[in-house]
């Protein structure tokens, strides 16, 4: 009889798993693909199954419609529950099987009102709790408040799961229980996470990637997002924190004498104040005891919608006060907020919108120095940054040649008008007191077009006159338009023109301990100068347009056919921009049509060595597949192909770059997909560079850590996009949102 049981039960799991896969939902299933092992594996008593989040959760990650899998895994709860559905015998749920069905019920995650936008469900590595990743860019409130409920119901029965020593056979009531004593337990997260950090945070960069951390790292119910600013050098911290609304909260709570309840709007909002309060306190908490140059963080929680921003406390949490609490052991979030000077109008123990007491972009946070000019500055760097950055001035950093005259401009069009005579003297005002040769030249120049008739006196034409309205740049833009009409011919005669005067005089010629060099961010020239600029060379910035009327003379010659001539030029923009992918990708270009192809290899070699971005690695790795393929060399073909894949957008490769043909060739002279191992050695066995290669990411983070330190946001905002968009991380993007834009004041 047991063993007829057995297999009727058998057939009864399938039944459903075929109706998953049928997307039949009133057959039930636990969904499309779902593993049994997540709702449908027996207990150790064998009266009912067992919910195993861990499985679950890997369902959900393969699934293509995580929405469709809770919702077939619901009905099948609710209708084993009821002794519903097939006529073969089947165990009831688990008590935890059921509160997890409630919660998402609650939720509405069989709400058929209000399409819920496309998403996938991850566990990130840093929480290890369940994420909801929209993919959508924009919702609705009221579908951003359903997928909070969501979420929520999977981390609460996941960290109650983690809570009981035996969470699937806990009753219901010790279920929910448990759940409202992790909301009024958060605070005690804040030591221990604290010590698990390694060591001490000192410094404005460990300061601000430790907060980031923790904001990833917390184990909390309720999804947390917070935004932060630091001035490690006075102190200070400021936090927002987005709160968790009341009508995320959950609809039936425990209360003593009456066990599980449906929980009115009143016990809703009390219970979402009290646990957004005490995220506060845990913020801050961990913000103090995490890094001890802080002495205070300003603390605030808002709900942001569509319309406004609405704040519901606002407190200056001392290091003091924290001192004086027992943080592991129960907490008062109102009397600690209340002691901190909190705006707090928590009338009934219900939070009320108050005016916010300070603001992220204040400079109590965001000093104005940090935003300085790069290229114009007269900071010398502390040791420590200097070495991390490669440079003894911030100066050093600069990759804007224009900067100074850029500056200039903005000046000067408020002291020009339609006079000539006003605007000269304005020009001769500026001329006589800038220390910036470029712009005591352009200032000049701009007089002497103004006597001649040359140029207007248009304010606005005036200023960029003085930026750009020099003959290199007005010849190249004329070069690049021709170019841009294919006229080969004409661009290059244009290109040459330009270039002619600057060649003659030497303008932009090496000396013993000079060079001349071109960078398009700041994260290149912080590569340059750890990498590659030797020592006690001195660098100067050549004009943006000497190095583009080099590129549009070597395509317009390459485009002829004529590579003899395309290649000089294509070297000299290269020596001029060693980053460049442009110029790099141009010159392999170059030595390929001129059959130079282990100069093409190398010269592509050198790019992946020096890439710090996606785009570049991905055009580096589509091109080396073209020459390896080319020479014969299948593996190396396919491993550059599949890393340039997972750097460039498909279209990009099919379209734009025209490589269908390499495609299925590749495709058909291989078995598969490499595996990463295989992948590898295939490069290393061809002598191609795994970009980013360690040493690059090494330079990048110390130079972004240096860049932060210091206080010159300009670089270190460039240098941590660089990181974050290399390496996807988490706690690194936490530290890019944190560095404040250039303060509007």
């Amino acid at each position: 009889m047991s063993d007829e049981l057995d297999d009727q039960g058998t057939r009864g799991r399938l039944g459903r798993l075929f109706a998953a896969l049928v997307g039949n939902e009133d057959e039930f299933t636990v969904g499309a693909g779902a593993s049994e092992a997540a709702v449908d594996a027996p207990s150790d008593a064998g009266n009912t199954t067992v919910l195993d989040m861990e499985a679950l959760s890997r369902v959900l990650a393969k699934s293509t419609d995580p929405m469709g899998v809770l919702r077939g895994m619901v009905a099948d709860i609710r209708r084993r529950a009821d002794g519903a559905g097939s006529p073969a015998p089947s165990l009831p749920p688990s008590p935890l099987e059921l509160y997890l069905a409630t919660r998402l019920t609650e939720a509405g995650i069989a709400d058929r009102d209000g399409a819920l936008p496309a998403l996938s469900i991850v566990r990130p590595r840093t929480s290890d709790l369940f994420y909801l990743r929209v993919i959508d860019e924009s919702m609705p409130w009221p579908s951003k408040v359903r997928l909070l409920r969501i979420e929520a119901a999977l981390n609460c029965a996941l960290l109650v799961a983690r809570a009981l020593p035996s969470p699937n056979e806990a009753s219901l009531e010790e279920l929910v229980r448990c759940e409202q004593r992790i909301c009024r337990s958060i605070v005690s997260q804040a030591p221990v996470e604290a010590r698990r950090h390694d060591g001490p945070a000192l410094g404005e960069w460990a300061v601000r990637n430790a907060i980031s951390a923790g904001i990833e790292r917390l184990q909390l119910p309720y999804r947390l997002t917070a935004r932060f600013r630091t001035n490690v050098a006075h102190g200070r911290a400021g936090i927002e924190i987005d709160l968790v609304p009341p009508e995320a909260w959950a609809a039936t709570a425990y209360v003593d004498g009456l066990g599980v309840v449906s929980a009115t709007a009143e016990m809703r909002r009390r219970a979402a104040s009290d646990y957004n309060l005490r995220l506060g306190v845990l913020l801050s908490a961990y913000a103090l005891l995490v890094a001890p140059q802080l002495a205070e963080v300003w603390v605030a929680g808002v709900v942001d919608t569509a319309r406004d921003h609405t704040c519901y406390y606002s407190a200056r949490i001392t290091r003091s006060l924290l001192e004086g609490l027992d943080l592991e052991g129960p907490v008062d979030p109102y009397a600690v907020m209340r002691v901190a000077g909190a705006a707090l109008d928590a009338e009934d123990r219900e939070l009320m919108p108050v005016h916010q007491g300070f603001s992220l972009d204040d400079e109590a946070f965001c000093p104005k120095l940090r935003y300085e000019p790069v290229e114009t500055s007269e900071r010398v760097l502390l040791p420590a940054a200097a070495a991390g950055l490669g440079c003894a001035r911030v100066r050093d950093l600069g990759s804007d040649e224009a900067c100074a005259r850029r500056l200039a401009s903005t000046e000067l069009v408020r002291e020009l008008g339609d006079s000539t005579e006003k605007n000269v003297r304005a020009l001769l005002s500026l001329a006589d007191g800038t220390s910036h040769d470029d712009v005591r030249e352009a200032a000049l120049r701009c007089v002497r077009e103004l006597v001649a008739g040359e140029l207007d006196d248009d304010p606005l034409a005036v200023a960029e006159a003085l930026v750009s309205g020099d003959e290199l740049t007005r010849k190249t833009v004329a070069a690049r338009e021709l170019l841009y009409g294919r006229n080969m011919e004409g661009a290059e005669k244009c290109a040459l023109e330009a270039l002619s005067p600057v060649e003659e005089a030497g303008t932009y010629r090496d000396g013993d301990d000079l060079v001349w060099r071109a960078f398009g961010s700041y994260t290149d020239r912080a590569l340059y100068n750890l990498l590659l600029a030797p020592a006690h060379e001195r660098c100067e910035l050549v004009s943006e347009s000497y190095l583009e009327a080099h590129l549009i003379a070597s395509a317009a010659a390459l485009a002829q056919g004529r590579t003899r001539d395309a290649l000089p030029h294509a070297k000299r923009a290269c020596e001029l921009a060693p980053l460049s992918s442009q110029a790099s990708l141009h010159l392999a270009q170059c030595l390929e049509a001129a059959g130079q192809d282990e100069g093409a290899f190398d010269e592509l070699c050198r790019l992946l060595s020096l890439a710090h971005d996606p785009e570049t690695i991905g055009l580096g790795y589509l091109r080396m597949s073209q020459l390896q393929w080319r020479d014969g060399h299948v593996l190396a073909a396919q491993a550059c192909y599949q890393r340039a894949c997972r750097s460039l957008p498909g279209a990009a490769i099919v379209a734009g770059l025209a490589v269908v043909a390499l495609i299925s060739q590749v495709g058909s002279a291989t078995d598969g997909t490499l595996p990463q191992d295989a992948e590898e050695d295939a490069l290393r066995g061809a002598g191609i560079p795994l970009a980013p290669t360690a040493e690059v990411g090494e330079a990048l983070l110390g130079a972004a850590r240096s860049a932060v330190d210091a206080g010159v946001f300009w670089a270190a905002r460039d240098l941590v996009k660089s990181l974050c968009s290399l390496f996807r991380d988490d706690v690194t993007f936490g530290v890019l949102r944190s560095l404040e834009d250039e303060p509007d004041r």
